[in-house]
């Protein structure tokens, strides 16, 4: 059973609602940062220092973990959306769901077609596929940070820089660029958790 100190409001069923979905946002965060590191990471090891084919069938072990690490990067880009949306109380309106929606789709598209290149051994475009889900992703990611440009949870230059950041470190991604979402994840992480509407604040 939970106490209140004396002459402290009890927090209201709505307050409390708020609070442990702003909680599930936090893990949802925590979570999708982890994973998109590590695909980060992943990527930009292979893209610096292994081999891989530029066209054609796969013939190093680096043509599948570079595929391969595509597949965290995109499960952790719907990760994280989810987790800063829900941590926003979802004050980022109709333009961070729809952004998310279009995020989610995209990213479930681009993993198909991974998982479809990992099992033919060679890259699947699936026609306009590939294309056009990693241009509508980038869509999606700026949606979002449009969203949550007025909240003020995120600070701006950091809205600014994330759709060029996604773009630029993960499917468009060239030597260590990757890095440069890793860093980007991190940081968010870090501006999250000390902002006022987290959920340590209370």
């Amino acid at each position: 059973m939970t106490t209140v100190p004396a002459g402290r409001p009890r927090p209201t069923p709505t307050a409390l609602a708020d609070a442990a979905v702003r909680r599930r946002g936090q893990g949802l965060l925590h979570v999708g940062v982890a994973v998109g590191v590590v695909g980060a990471i992943t990527e930009a090891a292979v893209l610096a220092v292994a081999t891989n084919t530029a066209d054609g069938p796969y013939r190093y072990a680096a043509d599948y973990w570079l595929t391969a690490s595509g597949l965290p990067v995109a499960v952790g880009a719907v990760l994280v959306l989810a987790g800063v949306r829900l941590v926003q109380d979802r004050r980022d309106g109709r333009l961070g769901q729809v952004g998310l929606g279009l995020v989610g789709v995209t990213m479930a598209a681009l993993c198909a077609v991974l998982l479809a290149s990992l099992f033919a051994g060679q890259d699947v475009q699936g026609g306009p596929t590939y294309v056009a889900s990693t241009a509508l992703s980038w869509v999606g990611v700026a949606l979002c940070s449009a969203g949550s440009w007025r909240v003020g949870m995120v600070p701006r230059w950091l809205l600014v820089v994330w759709p060029v950041v996604w773009a630029v470190g993960s499917f468009f991604a060239v030597s260590v660029s990757p890095l440069l979402l890793a860093a980007l994840y991190v940081t968010l992480l870090v501006v999250v958790r000390s902002s006022p509407v987290s959920p340590e604040a209370g």
